[in-house]
């Protein structure tokens, strides 16, 4: 007796280990798992069950997997557009933290999740989940019902002068509640696993978050890495952000980003670090040489201009050399959407504009050619999100035995018409939204359906979000004193 049968979907694209697309399928799922896949008459006669979707107008995929994104950004939206990344740092830390309630940051965590799911998401890492406050994106995602990576925000270096900095006259000040020292960081992070690590009745994992590289101490680092350890988690970090973020890390440490954090253990298959633009060719041998993991964020990085997808940024080298790059979208304020299907098309076409291929279509620049049956790009929204998260063996593709994470697209939607199994897949990537998700299942469980959100009030969450915005945007002092900041390429 299964829970759910997905019935007669007209194509299912398993991302198996043969990269399968299914025409005419079903799936059976039993509890939070899939008990069966295939033709419709077997799967049929093996399993009944208590609830019955017709899949006849639907791309069946598993869920996406967001790699990085920050669930207490909402109110800052469109608040950060006018300031390179370092100062956009230094308004994040105080102002929109500052901002910060356990209600309300609770539910800006439910927009984000809410933005997340109704655009075909089931999977979400959030790089920074707020010291002192991690309660509120634990009980938004608990609610949602979504799966969720929950990175400890942390960092032990609270100050910074002027000579820190290698392009602009600035500074961070940081509020009273971040500023943990490094036993403080340590032993409030071991307490934090041990309360979050399986919560969500399996759904939450509880990492830690090297905040930013130039703000930990090698005595932090060793101690993230030792409690990695002891709790087989993973390490999460923004890393090669931007050359003035590498400045201040090499200023300070006398290496960069990823040399830094290699010379002091960090770095292995349970390490990810998001960005990456600003590396070397050592530290790309670093990171093959430790099997660690690179979240590739390409909308902040084209709103930020961080460089990621440009001629500087080294995305399509790390893929062919195998290291496993997976996708996110990054936080409100840096001009995304939480719709990994508008980022998934970004990386299908940025590089290829930045870099001129040399062959038409080349795959090694995430082009597609007629027909695709395997984009490397959709490789990133799945399996790779799931290797990078040490989820692989439960959630990324569809196969028996695997978690129920599902997506079902609407194909009656307009922009995927016409849709045959010649050009499902390339549609999805080129001419797809987010939106087109109908029935979301995660863990076994109808999450969304018809479009429609079941577990959690969307209009309470968006009207709380929208009275919250209208308090909170007002007391932004660049409204009143704008600022224009030159880019001063500095090199010691």
């Amino acid at each position: 007796m299964a829970d759910i049968l997905i019935e007669n979907a007209r194509f299912v694209l398993t991302m198996d280990s043969q990269r399968r697309l299914l025409e005419n399928a079903s799936i059976a799922i039993e509890g939070n798992r899939i008990v069966d896949i295939g033709d419709p008459s077997d799967v049929k006669k093996k399993h009944k069950a208590d609830v019955v979707i017709d899949g006849k107008n639907f791309f069946v995929t598993p869920g996406l997997i967001n790699g990085h994104i920050h669930l207490e950004s909402a109110y800052d939206k469109s608040m950060m557009d006018d300031v390179p990344v370092v100062p956009w740092c230094e308004r994040y830390f105080s102002w929109t933290y500052m901002k910060l309630t356990e209600e309300n940051y609770y539910y800006a965590a439910l927009k984000n999740l809410l933005e997340a799911v109704k655009t075909g998401t089931t999977t979400v890492c959030d790089c920074g989940t707020i010291q002192t406050m991690e309660e509120a994106p634990a009980k938004a995602v608990t609610e949602i019902g979504m799966r969720a990576v929950l990175g400890r925000d942390l960092m032990d270096i609270h100050e910074a002068t002027k000579s820190d900095y290698a392009s602009y006259d600035a500074f961070t000040e940081l509020c009273d509640r971040l500023r943990e020292s490094t036993d403080v960081c340590l032993k409030r992070s071991e307490e934090f696993i041990k309360k979050y690590e399986g919560a969500a009745n399996g759904r939450i994992k509880a990492w830690l978050d090297l905040q930013q590289v130039c703000n930990v101490t090698p005595e932090l680092c060793r101690g993230v890495r030792e409690l990695a350890d002891k709790y087989k988690i993973g390490i999460l970090t923004h890393a090669g952000v931007s050359h003035d973020m590498v400045e201040m890390t090499r200023k300070r440490f006398g290496k960069r980003d990823i040399e830094y954090l290699y010379e002091h253990g960090v770095l292995g298959p349970d390490f990810m670090a998001a960005h990456m633009a600003w590396v070397n060719g050592r530290e790309l041998l670093m990171l093959k040489e430790t099997n660690s993991n690179v979240v590739h964020v390409p909308g902040s990085s084209m709103h930020g201009v961080y460089s990621a997808v440009s001629m500087r940024g080294k995305i399509p080298q790390m893929v062919n050399m195998g290291i496993n790059v997976c996708i996110g979208n990054d936080e409100s304020s840096t001009g995304t959407a939480h719709d990994l299907v508008r980022d998934i098309w970004t990386v299908a076409v940025g590089h290829a504009e930045a870099w001129h291929p040399y062959i038409f279509p080349d795959p090694d620049l995430f082009m597609l050619k007629t027909a695709d049956p395997n984009p490397k790009v959709l490789e990133m929204a799945t399996l790779n999100g799931a290797k990078a998260l040490l989820w692989d063996k439960d959630i990324g593709s569809l196969e028996v035995g695997k978690k129920a994470d599902i997506v079902m697209w609407n194909l009656r939607k307009v922009y995927w018409v016409p849709v045959t199994k010649y050009t499902v897949i390339n549609n999805f990537v080129y001419n797809g939204t987010g939106h087109s998700a109908d029935t979301v299942i995660i863990d076994g469980k109808i999450v969304m359906e018809k479009g429609v959100v079941k577990t959690v009030d969307e209009d309470k969450v968006i009207d709380y979000v929208q009275k919250c915005g209208e308090e909170i945007v007002p007391t932004a002092p660049w409204l009143k004193k704008p600022e224009v900041w030159e880019l001063k390429w500095v090199r010691e």
